[in-house]
């Protein structure tokens, strides 16, 4: 649709880029002036689960845009600010890329019954509602890889206007490279190892346009499908973000074993090496998160909203319903058709880290093990513990909890509230 103004306004969310951003792309088209905004947000920035490094990589690829286009930059709320931008500037309509959660869908709705809104898909290849609500991953999968996949859009380029004020300085933290150029390399980058891809689609320095179509890996577009399904799924109900697709056990919550999991001091180390990667980079494998998110969940019988809030505060790729997800995934309340689904967790640790590289880094403790006992150095002679100088217990923690044990009461109690509950889990 073609706006009466030929003065727009482009606000700038979770899209930072200039390459295949369409609402970007559609407001050069259609508006002979650009507004470009961007309001930095207090109640996400402010909320107790942003983490500080994933608001620092945001403000690091403002900063990014800022060298292409001339931003405005506000804070505050939206809400406010959005409309009373759009009737300064003179502008008949504000032009942006539509969002799927509870806060955000609140928020533009606000924002649009005050100010013409013109919006777009932009951030899913497959938007809510395009399909029927499918709650099991493998037909919506079929369904989903037969919805034509729109084409990446060119680079905008248009009369851009603004004051391109400086970004808030936050506090410093090593981020990746936080700029469009490095992000759309990484998707090139699948014969080397992780892309790493996540952080870069959480803050929009690449759509899932430009991966779909570029990748050569059906892992990847697998996974840009598992957001696409999460995203329908958890935006039917919100209540859904809260209350879990399953009923749950009655959980423990230990103090101690929740410090111990948070802190990697739990005595498994390929456990503890990914929770010391978390806290310290704000990174961890996929793989891994399954297994540190099945220890808490249905070894140390710990509530999973403790493990996402902790993971949300950390996380530098944190997306609130996906994590969500994750976690009701791995705690058996989510969508998993197999919710009694158990990790061999030794098993993954030598198939991931066969000869202790990853898990010495994380856990220098353990620097002198041989790859032997590196997964399970409390099965260390104590000849070997006094020949190295590791005494277990003292210098490195012995297992906090036994797995099978603490595995076999989530079994119990989960058969106390799911009835003719099918044993199918699997230990991968």
């Amino acid at each position: 649709m073609r706006v009466v103004s030929v003065k727009c306004v482009y606000w700038f969310r979770r899209d930072l880029r200039t390459v295949d951003n369409k609402g970007l792309y559609e407001a050069t088209q259609q508006c002979d002036v650009i507004y470009p905004l961007v309001v930095i947000d207090r109640n996400i920035m402010e909320r107790e689960d942003t983490s500080p490094r994933r608001a620092f990589f945001y403000l690091q690829s403002l900063n990014s845009l800022r060298e292409k286009i001339p931003l405005t930059i506000k804070g505050g709320d939206p809400v406010e600010e959005v409309p009373k931008f759009v009737r300064n500037m003179g502008a008949s309509a504000v032009f942006f890329n539509r969002d799927y959660g509870y806060y955000a869908t609140k928020r533009d709705s606000n924002v649009c019954e005050r100010v013409q809104c013109i919006t777009f898909k932009d951030h899913v290849l497959v938007e809510p509602g395009e399909l029927p609500l499918y709650k099991v991953f493998t037909p919506y999968f079929r369904k989903w890889s037969e919805v034509p996949k729109e084409k990446p859009y060119p680079e905008a380029s248009g009369n851009f206007e603004g004051r391109n004020n400086p970004v808030p300085e936050k506090e410093d933290y090593t981020v990746p490279c936080s700029n469009e150029e490095c992000a759309r390399e990484r998707v090139f980058m699948e014969d080397k190892g992780t892309t790493m891809l996540s952080p870069f689609i959480k803050v929009g320095l690449v759509s899932e346009r430009f991966i779909y179509w570029n990748t050569k890996s059906e892992r990847v577009r697998r996974q840009l499908c598992w957001r696409d399904f999460y995203i329908q799924l958890y935006t039917s109900d919100y209540r859904l973000l809260t209350n879990g697709v399953r009923k749950e056990i009655k959980y423990d919550n230990d103090p101690k074993l929740i410090e111990a999991w948070k802190e990697g001091e739990t005595g498994i180390p390929i456990v503890d090496a990914a929770m010391r990667e978390l806290n310290d980079t704000g990174w961890m494998d996929n793989r891994l998160r399954l297994v540190t998110s099945f220890l808490l969940t249905k070894v140390m019988l710990v509530d999973w909203r403790i493990g996402a809030l902790h993971f949300m505060k950390n996380l530098l790729d944190g997306e609130f319903i996906i994590n969500t997800a994750n976690w009701q995934w791995s705690a058996g309340v989510g969508v998993d058709t197999r919710p009694l689904r158990r990790y061999n967790i030794v098993k993954q640790s030598k198939e991931y880290d066969s000869e202790g590289i990853y898990i010495k880094k994380w856990v220098d403790e353990l620097d002198g093990v041989p790859a032997e006992y590196i997964h399970e150095p409390h099965k260390m002679p104590l000849e070997l513990q006094e020949k190295l100088g590791i005494k277990i217990g003292k210098d490195y923690p012995y297992p906090v909890v036994d797995v099978d044990e603490g595995y076999r009461e989530f079994v119990r109690r989960y058969k106390e509230v799911h009835e003719n509950v099918l044993m199918r889990d699997s230990t991968p």
